[in-house]
């Protein structure tokens, strides 16, 4: 026969597994909802823009077979579309034509105020010598002499912070030399990418 339970015991109270499973999808649900409205309106990436202009004397000789170092000022524009400030230890550059390596430089730190913008000049030095195929030669002296030559900038910069110290943030920028500039920025496309605490990977 069972055994009969005392009046004054109490059942023990279980948590159903129905219950847990609810608030497991629940709090899911939560977190998906919750990171992309973050990052929508609070930590949007930053957006940045290339200007390239030879310096005065240097030309563009690029109908040799092997052209004539080109040293470019160059400029770097950043917009933080994040609330706070944004800063990065330094970094580097490199011009480059269909592959081929043109000048390359260091770029200074900078750091850009929350949904502020900035512009960092530095310098890109020329590579001498450089050999390119017959037929990229002829592309490229055709558009220099239309003044709608495209180069690529490819750039490297290192955000301030120990947990960023060791990834750069990697873009593509493509930058008109000479000529009219186009009426609308060509913004630069940035491959690294961001951890759920707004440090760049």
């Amino acid at each position: 026969m069972p055994r009969a339970r005392s009046g004054g015991q109490k059942p023990a109270f279980t948590c159903p597994e129905s219950f847990i499973s609810d608030m497991c999808e629940l709090a899911l649900f939560i977190f998906i909802i919750t990171i992309p409205w973050y990052y929508v309106f609070y930590d949007l990436p930053p957006e940045f823009s290339v200007q390239l202009e030879p310096i005065d004397g240097g030309g563009l000789n690029v109908s040799a077979p092997a052209a004539s170092a080109t040293t470019f000022h160059a400029a770097l524009h950043a917009s933080n579309r994040r609330a706070t400030e944004r800063c990065y230890r330094h970094g580097e550059a490199v011009v480059t034509y269909a592959g081929f390596t043109m000048a390359s430089g260091s770029v200074p730190g900078f750091c850009v105020t929350g949904k502020g913008h900035g512009e960092v000049p530095f310098l890109l030095a020329g590579k001498d010598g450089i050999r390119l195929p017959e037929h990229l030669r002829d592309r490229m002296a055709a558009a220099n002499k239309v003044g709608a030559l495209e180069l690529e900038v490819q750039v490297r910069l290192f955000q301030d912070g120990v947990a960023a110290s060791g990834r750069p943030s990697r873009m593509w920028c493509a930058a008109r030399v000479g000529g009219a500039q186009p009426p609308e920025v060509t913004m630069c496309t940035v491959f690294a990418l961001q951890s759920l605490f707004g440090f760049e990977a």
